[in-house]
């Protein structure tokens, strides 16, 4: 097949990987455009980007697909079918319209079940112990398309937002190259409305930790907030950033120190960091953090 690929950031490698090594063209590479960042304001491309130019593929970085002139120039790659992973725009009908096996996506999430920008820190977040990976006929709606596959997972309780992101970006990969193999023999199977929820855009205000919350909710904000934006807590004007935590058989007054390993109550049992950072720090263990920055025993860090 023809295809153009549609990604932007690291979650969307190992797909474009996949197809790069596969049988399939790649007539076209999407990606969103390069942004400025550092001292300097340097401009810096995708990871989809980068691995496009150093495999000789054409990139394409539109502002927006609306409009006849992005139409015209999508069709004009003569593309059989569109594959899309984390690509970050809205396609538009005159787009999902125009390759003759439409477009498809790779969702990790067990739809209806997350629909939307987040899923895969939601899952983290909701405690959920099962999850899946989908490809997705793509619609005009929010993640409402056909499922063409689903890969059911049970999810480690260690994973946070990153290791289960990477772990689904590889398996997604491998499914979409089973889509497209297949594609003419496969049943579509149309989405309900049981069980839907929406993954909305992770906001920095939700890293604030709130000790009222039960451990187990704390524990599963901090792994599906990392590897961003990193919950935190605040104490002497310093937001000092948890990446790592267990839960721990203690109780107390919510956000009292219980102890010198810096257990920390929360409205039901408690948590124990285990990696943490200061502003400007490195990250560290809960035991060196405290060997030159005192967390009183009693003290509380918020009610």
């Amino acid at each position: 097949m023809k295809i153009i690929f549609m990604g932007t950031p690291e979650f969307a490698i190992p797909t474009l990987k996949q197809l790069i090594a596969s049988d399939h063209e790649i007539v076209a590479v999407y990606t969103q455009r390069p942004k400025l960042a550092g001292r300097g304001q340097k401009e810096t491309l995708t990871p989809i980007h980068q691995l496009a130019l150093e495999n000789q593929l054409e990139v394409c970085t539109p502002k927006s697909l609306r409009g006849d002139e992005a139409a015209e120039i999508f069709k004009s790659h003569g593309a059989d079918v569109a594959v899309i992973v984390a690509y970050g725009l809205i396609l538009p009908n005159s787009i999902l319209s125009i390759p003759k096996y439409g477009c498809i996506n790779l969702h990790p999430s067990d739809l209806p079940r997350w629909r939307g920008a987040a899923p895969i820190q939601r899952t983290i977040i909701a405690g959920d112990t099962t999850s899946a990976i989908c490809i997705m006929q793509m619609d005009e709606g929010v993640d409402t398309g056909d499922v063409l596959l689903k890969k059911k997972i049970d999810l480690d309780s260690k994973y946070t937002a990153g290791s289960w992101g990477a772990s689904a970006a590889e398996i997604g990969s491998k499914m979409m190259l089973e889509v497209l193999a297949n594609y003419g023999n496969i049943t579509p199977i149309k989405q309900t409305e049981d069980g839907l929820t929406y993954a909305n855009k992770l906001l920095k205000e939700e890293a604030l930790i709130d000790w009222n919350s039960s451990a187990t909710q704390i524990e599963s904000l901090i792994r599906g907030l990392n590897p961003w934006p990193i919950a935190y807590f605040k104490y002497q004007d310093e937001n000092i950033k948890i990446y790592e935590a267990e839960i721990i058989e203690q109780t107390g007054v919510p956000g009292t120190i219980l102890d010198d390993k810096l257990t920390i109550a929360c409205g039901d049992k408690a948590i124990r960091p285990i990696l943490l950072q200061r502003p400007s720090k490195k990250i560290m263990s809960a035991k060196d953090l405290l060997l030159g920055y005192k967390i009183p025993v009693g003290t509380i860090i918020s009610a």
